[in-house]
C-alpha cells in the first residue's frame, strides 16, 4: 500500500439504507502530508473533506442499487496525489414500507397531550421486515417504554417525549421475552449489576442471563432529524421514589443514595447486533442517555447529546460490548459523555465479558466529567481508539480509572491527534462495594500520539495501585507520549507520577499558550525531560 493512500476505506455495512449509507476512512500513514481528500460518486466529485473528517454520509441514493465511490488524498496546494485512489462499492437496500404513527388505523395524537405508548408499540408490532415506524415533522408524541424488534427502522422527525407516568415503565412478564420481577421491572444492568430496572424509553433486546453471548434483536435503525425527550430528573426521581427503603433494596443503596439504580436509560440496547443510531438530538435522559449491554456492531454519527444538569446523566455507555463505532457526535452531559464499562466486582470478574475493539472519532466533548474508561472493568477493557477528538470544558479530560477491588484490566488505548484537557490513569476510590477480585485492576499499553494537552492541572496524572494491607503493587505500565504538546504555565504542577514503569516521552513539547490553538497540527518538537526544562514558543 502507498504511503499517502488513506486506510480501510468502506461502508459501514450497518448504515447502509435505501437512500443512504455512511462512508469511514483512516488516515495515511503519513497524514501530515496531505490536505484533505475528495470523494467521487460513480466519475462525478461529490465532496471535499479535511484531513480530520475521515467520514461522509452519501444520500438521496436510489434504492436498490449497486453504486461505487473512490477517495483520494489532496496535497497542501489543494491537488490530487496520483496512485492515492482507493474505491469500494456497495449496494442500497430495497425500499422501506413507512408506518407514519399520526395516521390511520393508529392516530396517535401527534400534539403531545394524550399519552400514545399503546398506539406506537402496536405500529411497532406490525411494521414489516425492513419497514419503517415514522414520527413526521412537526409530531410530538408522548409515549412510555417502547420495544423494538428485528430488522426495522425507528425514525424520528418530529419529538418523541417522554411521559412521565412511571406505570408506563414496567412491563407485563407474559408480554417480555427478557426476565421480569413481581413488580413488573425488566432485568438491566447498571453500574456493573445486573439487576431489575424500569423499562428504558427505547429498548432493543433483552438480557438472556443463560447465554449473554445470544444475539436476541438485530438489524435496527433508529434514526431521524427529530429529538428524543427523556423526561430528566423528574422521572428519574419519580423511578427511584417507590425503591427507597433500604432494607427492601440493599443492593441499590451502596452509593448512599436509595433506589438510585433502579431507573431506566432514555435508550437501552442488550445483546443487539447490526444497531444503527444516527442524526437524532438526545436531550434529558432519566438517568444514562444510551447504553449497550453485551452488545455487537453498534454505531452511533451525527447525533446531539444533551443532559446537562441530570443525576448520572452519562452520554453513551458501552457496557461489555464489542465492535463499536461513534463518530461525528457532540456531547454536553451532567456527568461522563462516554464511560466504557465491562461489570464490577464480584459480578463483573465471573460474567468475564469485555469491552473491547471500540473506535471514537471525530468527537466534540463540550462539558461533563469528560470521557472514562472505568470505573467498572472488572470485566476487562481492551483495544480502544481515539482518533481526531476535542475534549474542552471538561472535569476530568479523557480518565483511565479503577476500584482496587475491581481487578479486570485496561489495555490497549491509542490516543491520536486529540485535543485534551487532561489525561489520567489511576485508582478511585468510590463505589468500593461487591466482594474485592483476588487481583489488583491492571492498566497497560497505552499510546498518546499527535495530541494537545492543556487546560486541567495536573495534565497528565499516572498512578498505580496499592494493596495497602498487603503492599502488592499494580503500576501502570508502558505508556508513551509521543509528539505530544503540554501547555505550559509558570508555577504549576504539569504531571504525576507514582507506582508506573516504562513511560516513555518520544519528541514531546513545552507550549505557551498562545500556541495551543495551533499545537494539535504542529510538528515542530524538541526533547523534553520528565521535570520539563525544556520549551518551544
Amino acid at each position: 500500500m502507498e504511503p499517502f493512500q488513506v486506510i480501510d476505506f468502506h461502508v459501514v455495512p450497518s448504515t447502509i439504507g435505501a437512500h443512504q449509507a455512511t462512508l469511514i476512512w483512516e488516515k495515511p500513514l503519513h497524514a501530515q502530508a496531505i490536505f484533505g481528500y475528495q470523494l467521487f460518486l460513480e466519475n462525478d466529485l461529490i465532496q471535499t473533506r479535511p484531513t480530520n473528517k475521515t467520514h461522509w454520509t452519501l444520500t438521496n441514493l436510489s434504492a436498490d442499487q449497486t453504486y461505487q465511490v473512490t477517495i483520494i488524498c489532496l496535497d497542501h496546494q489543494g491537488c490530487l496525489l496520483t496512485n492515492t485512489a482507493v474505491t469500494t462499492t456497495f449496494r442500497t437496500k430495497k425500499k422501506s414500507v413507512v408506518i407514519d404513527v399520526t395516521q390511520a388505523p393508529y392516530h396517535a395524537d401527534s400534539k403531545g397531550k394524550e399519552d400514545s405508548t399503546t398506539i406506537l408499540q402496536q405500529a411497532i408490532n406490525d411494521c414489516p421486515s425492513n419497514g419503517t415506524v415514522w414520527i413526521p415533522t412537526g409530531a410530538v408524541i408522548l409515549s412510555g417504554a417502547l420495544e423494538l424488534k428485528s430488522n426495522m427502522i425507528f425514525q424520528v422527525d418530529g419529538t418523541l417525549q417522554a411521559s412521565l407516568d412511571i406505570e408506563k415503565y414496567r412491563v407485563a412478564p407474559h408480554e417480555y421475552l427478557g426476565s421480569v420481577n413481581q413488580e413488573g421491572l425488566p432485568l438491566s444492568r447498571y453500574e456493573g449489576w445486573e439487576l431489575f430496572c424500569f423499562h428504558s424509553l427505547i429498548n432493543i433486546g433483552y438480557i438472556d442471563q443463560g447465554d449473554r453471548g445470544r444475539i436476541v434483536c438485530e438489524n435496527v435503525r433508529l434514526c431521524g432529524k427529530g429529538t428524543i425527550i427523556g423526561g430528566g430528573n423528574p422521572l428519574g426521581l419519580a423511578m427511584r421514589n417507590p425503591y427507597a427503603d433500604r432494607e427492601q433494596y440493599p443492593e441499590y443503596v451502596s452509593d448512599g443514595k436509595p433506589g438510585r439504580r433502579v431507573r431506566g436509560r432514555l435508550i437501552c440496547m442488550m445483546q443487539a447486533k447490526n444497531i444503527h443510531l444516527t442524526e437524532l438530538t438526545l436531550i434529558d435522559p432519566p438517568c444514562w442517555t444510551v447504553h449497550m449491554i453485551y452488545c455487537d456492531t453498534v454505531v452511533t454519527h451525527g447525533v446531539i447529546i444533551q443532559s446537562k444538569g441530570i443525576d448520572n446523566g452519562d452520554g453513551w455507555d458501552p457496557d461489555s460490548s464489542q465492535n463499536l463505532l461513534i463518530f461525528d457526535t457532540v456531547f454536553d452531559t451532567g456527568d461522563d459523555c462516554i464511560a466504557i464499562k465491562s461489570g464490577k466486582n464480584p459480578e463483573g470478574n465471573q460474567i468475564n465479558r469485555p469491552a473491547k475493539n471500540i473506535r471514537l472519532f471525530d468527537l466534540a466533548i463540550r462539558g461533563g466529567h469528560g470521557i472514562a474508561i472505568g470505573s467498572e472493568q472488572s470485566g476487562g477493557v481492551e483495544n480502544i481508539a481515539f482518533r481526531d477528538c476535542q475534549l474542552t470544558n471538561t472535569l476530568y479530560g479523557l480518565e483511565l480509572k479503577a476500584q482496587n477491588d475491581r481487578g479486570g484490566y485496561i489495555r490497549q488505548v491509542t490516543i491520536i491527534d486529540c485535543l485534551l484537557d487532561r489525561f489520567m490513569a489511576h485508582p478511585v476510590a468510590y463505589n468500593a462495594d461487591g466482594q474485592a477480585a483476588q487481583q489488583l485492576p491492571i492498566i497497560s499499553d497505552i499510546l498518546v500520539k499527535n495530541t494537545c494537552i492543556v487546560g486541567q492541572n495536573p495534565l497528565v496524572e499516572l498512578k498505580g495501585f496499592v494493596d495497602e494491607q498487603t503492599q502488592q503493587v499494580s503500576p501502570i505500565q508502558r505508556v508513551t507520549f509521543e509528539s505530544v504538546a503540554f501547555e505550559s504555565a509558570k508555577g504549576q504542577k504539569k504531571m504525576i507520577f507514582e507506582q508506573c514503569q516504562e513511560i516513555c516521552f518520544k519528541e514531546a513539547s513545552i507550549i505557551d499558550q498562545a500556541a495551543i490553538s495551533d499545537a494539535i497540527s504542529c510538528r515542530e518538537t524538541v526533547e523534553l525531560s520528565l521535570m520539563g526544562q525544556k520549551k518551544r514558543t
